[in-house]
């Protein structure tokens, strides 16, 4: 291979048969590692398809077959097994669809349509007596779920929201079977399941592959880690790369516990530990180091050293409040811009999306450019959900959150009344709902106009079925949305919200389009697989925007610039994690926060902003903040205290007597 290693990443492609951990640590040239050993495997005469490798983002295993492709040639890479662990589960079930005990297709739910599932059995069961936050409810189950518990296994709390949730899970997963529908956690979940329950079908799967790479293990799962363990074969050929002190979405699921016992798992297992890192000068490594270094839990002990050498020193900045802190960002941002520096290599990282309003506020006056990372997607607006709901009905007619969601929109007399006939018709006669309503003519007490609207759209289902399997799929959608009318409910409404709204629309029809055109074969089930999957393929075009992104989102990113606000206490580490009475937090949750806030200072490339307010005003009341614990103990040689010279602001006084001047000269006065 022509690629230079260091002699770590060279001991880790080199590795030969049996369990490999890499501790990848930050900016150590982990993507680099995996792809040079499946090169190297490939050197060896290891088939390319007996190689399964599995990242956690679709970016990060796109990026991954890119760089495959110049290293082992375009035929070998398409034969690689490259995925994130939810496209590996569709292509598991898919295959093992009668070990499943599905009849045929099944629908993936998105969280949107796993809400509402949640809603309608919380509705129709009776289950809480109060209004309560679903997403908790689900999130909940999703929690059980990714630990491998099932609904019988679940152990009663005295928390409100666990008890809800505990109710609402068997109904839940019987509601799932019952749509031939599976949600997120099941993709790797049901694999599990089926691998578990058939020797037959866990023999051939680990016949199949021969190696397994798993990138980013900090953040797996329960049920993750036992997929990995049913799928690895008799000669433990896993390698896992990844960093536990990288490890923050605990609150989601994830056990840093999986690489840190990987030994026990895994027996015999080689460690290598990749500690020279390529992206940050020394000062910033620095401060990284002895913050993490002061973790109070059990880690992998490693010290990153920087390859770029020195650089300036970490800025430690005090300032009076959050707006004086966000004007300290836009002062600087301006400087820096001035300087020569893109605006597309600076971010501002919190830990909270809230304290994002004041920095955009201070960019705005300032004619900064920025974006949100992480904002809501354009899949997740309401008209391309409705849109989706319409394909997804033709394609799967059992998905009965889809067709209860778009039965009556656009209008067409199908009112709560008949649906809730149609309801109860459906369980009396033990059909589904699509059933009932295809026997809308036969069921008493429906008014004529139903009737008519139920036939129009069933109608109008079945010549979209027809033509999606002549292969014309943007034709066929298109016709679609004409046809019950949705086309014609958005295009006919004024103003410029409807044009958007209807530009939306036409973004999913060139989606569809290019799609059919890439290559044969091209399904409407798979375009909505895909749609349900990639969830990265949306990310913002940032042109040269300062990017305003939260610590959890801002993980595998780099910035030249980073402006870390908000170090204090009850915000770095979040209050959340602080109050023994929250029953979600556990001791351990500081030393995440720990972990959160040394992802933090390892995103800066060049230079690094500390920030820190020194009190909160609310109610016009002055509450004096107590900096962040993990400010404490930062090696001086590496920090400088720094007070940026800002422009004092216009007295309040003064802005109120300016704008009633102003206002009177406008009136004549």
């Amino acid at each position: 291979m022509s690629a230079k290693l260091n002699p770590a990443q060279q001991a880790a492609v080199e590795h030969g048969e049996g369990p490999l951990l890499v501790l990848a640590g930050a900016g150590s040239g982990k993507t680099r590692v995996i792809t040079q050993r499946i090169a190297r495997l490939c050197e060896r005469g290891v088939r390319p398809e007996s190689i399964l490798a599995v990242s956690f983002t679709n970016k990060a295993a796109a990026e991954m077959a890119e760089r495959m492709i110049p290293l082992v040639g375009r035929s070998r890479a398409e034969k690689l097994w490259l995925s994130t662990f939810h496209s590996f589960g569709v292509r598991f079930l898919r295959e093992e669809s009668k070990a499943l005990g599905y009849p045929g297709r099944f629908v993936i739910f998105d969280q949107g349509d796993a809400l509402g599932l949640v809603r309608e059995i919380v509705k129709r069961e009776g289950i809480a007596d109060r209004k309560l936050d679903l997403y908790s409810v689900h999130a909940r189950i999703s929690l059980w779920k990714n630990k491998g518990v099932g609904p019988e296994d679940v152990h009663p709390t005295d928390f409100e929201y666990d008890a809800v949730a505990r109710d609402v899970y068997p109904h839940y997963q019987a509601a799932l079977r019952s749509m031939c529908a599976v949600d997120f956690d099941d993709l790797v979940g049901a694999p599990v399941a089926v691998l578990h329950a058939r020797e037959d079908v866990r023999e051939r799967w680990r016949e199949r592959f021969r190696y397994l790479l798993v990138d980013e293990f900090q953040d797996t799962n329960a049920i993750q880690l036992e997929l990995v363990r049913l799928l690895a074969n008799a000669r433990g050929n896993v390698t896992v790369v990844g960093d536990d002190d990288q490890s923050i979405y605990g609150w989601r699921g994830a056990e840093v516990g999986n690489i840190l016992d990987f030994e026990a798992h895994f027996a015999g297992a080689a460690i290598v530990k990749l500690e020279t890192n390529y992206r940050s000068h020394s000062p910033i490594l620095d401060v990284a180091n002895e913050a993490i270094a002061r973790s109070r839990r059990k880690r992998h002990e490693k010290v990153l050293r920087a390859a770029m050498g020195a650089g300036p020193k970490v800025r430690l900045c005090a300032v009076d409040d959050a707006e004086t802190e966000a004007r300290l960002v836009a002062h600087e941002i301006r400087g820096l811009r001035g300087e020569g520096q893109r605006a597309g290599s600076i971010a501002v990282l919190y830990r909270s999306n809230l304290q994002a309003r004041p920095i955009e506020e201070e960019l705005r006056a300032n004619q900064i450019p920025y974006r949100l990372f992480g904002g809501t997607k354009l899949f997740d607006k309401k008209e391309i959900k409705d849109a989706v709901a319409y394909l997804r009905v033709v394609v799967h007619p059992e998905d009965e959150l889809s067709l209860r969601r778009i039965v009556n929109y656009p209008a067409r007399q199908i009112g709560d009344t008949t649906i809730t006939r149609l309801t109860r018709y459906a369980l009396a006669h033990q059909i589904t709902f699509a059933d009932a309503l295809g026997r809308i003519d036969t069921i008493d007490d429906v008014p004529d106009a139903a009737r008519v609207g139920a036939r129009r759209l069933l109608g109008a289902i079945a010549e979209a079925r027809r033509g999606f399997a002549t292969g014309a799929l943007e034709a066929t959608a298109r016709k679609l949305f004409d046809d019950v009318g949705l086309a014609r409910l958005l295009t006919e409404e004024a103003g410029p919200s409807a044009q958007r709204r209807w530009g939306n629309i036409e973004y999913v029809l060139r989606s569809l389009a290019r799609f059919a055109e890439s290559g044969k074969q091209r399904s409407i089930d798979e375009f909505l697989v895909r749609l349900t999957l990639d969830v990265d393929s949306e990310a913002e075009k940032t042109g040269e925007r300062v990017t305003l992104s939260s610590l959890h989102a801002s993980k595998g990113l780099e910035f030249d610039v980073v402006f870390f606000i908000g170090l204090v206490e009850g915000t770095l580490p979040h209050a959340r994690t602080l109050d023994p009475k929250v029953t979600e937090a556990a001791p351990t949750d500081v030393e995440e926060e720990r972990r959160l806030f040394y992802v933090g200072v390892t995103r800066a490339r060049r230079v690094l902003y500390l920030c820190r307010p020194r009190k909160r005003v609310m109610r016009g009341r002055a509450t004096p903040l107590v900096p962040s614990r993990f400010l404490e103990g930062l090696p001086e040689h590496a920090i400088e205290h720094y007070d940026a010279k800002l422009d004092a602001p216009v007295a309040h006084e003064e802005a109120a007597a300016f704008g009633k001047a102003l206002l009177d000269q406008l009136r004549g006065g």
